[in-house]
């Protein structure tokens, strides 16, 4: 990946979840020195991880994701996002063979997908449901609009959702449960972990779509 994509969303809270959940406890992760980090995904995202609670006091909001891409001392954050969604050893649902996902296993996707807005019956908080289909699988979860930066994008995807359009992302995932199966399909729900703006390769054919 030669340039660095924008990082759109993330969630402290669910990074750390997620982390303690597969890699271990999150108290034990610490910053990494310097420019290079462990190779593996583990000491990618942990150190991510860790730059984001010692940087930021609070939840990740627009103006974290602002930090996060802008600031020169949060560079390496977005280098990690960036390079973790381009890590082989991160399964990429595109090339998954069947249509079984392991609930113990990151996924990444590159791809177009609906971001449909709505209110919480629960918390009556603001939330973003994110679904797409790769190769009969699909994916489906929410995302709370908090959590969200780089507004242009995220009211543009929006709005081509609510013309029935998908808009391209991609991202860092964990499957939570199968939803619903048939026989060309699977469905999950997933927790989000990172989306970044698409590829230049994707985002230029949804352009080109676009605009025929």
């Amino acid at each position: 990946m030669a340039d660095h994509q924008l990082v759109m969303y993330t969630s402290k809270g669910t990074v750390g979840q997620v982390y303690s959940e597969l890699f271990g406890e999150v108290d034990q992760v610490e910053i990494e020195q310097g420019s290079r980090v462990s190779g593996s995904v583990s000491g990618k995202l942990g150190t991510f991880l860790s730059m984001i609670q010692s940087t930021f006091s609070g939840e990740i909001t627009k103006s974290e994701i602002h930090s996060i891409n802008y600031d020169d001392d949060m560079f390496k954050a977005k280098k990690l996002a960036n390079e973790i969604l381009s890590d082989k050893e991160v399964p990429d649902i595109s090339e998954i063979s069947g249509k079984e996902l392991d609930s113990n296993q990151l996924y990444r996707f590159s791809c177009e997908v609906l971001t449909e807005p709505f209110e919480s019956e629960i918390d009556n908080e603001n939330y973003i449901e994110v679904s797409g289909e790769v190769n009969e699988i699909r994916f489906r979860g929410d995302t709370s609009t908090d959590n969200w930066g780089v507004r242009s994008h995220i009211v543009q995807s929006v709005r081509a959702a609510r013309r029935g359009d998908t808009y391209p992302y991609q991202g860092l995932m964990l499957p939570i449960s199968k939803t619903d199966e048939g026989e060309n399909f699977v469905e999950y729900d997933v927790k989000f972990l990172l989306i970044c703006g698409p590829e230049v390769e994707l985002r230029d054919q949804w352009f080109e779509r676009m605009g025929a």
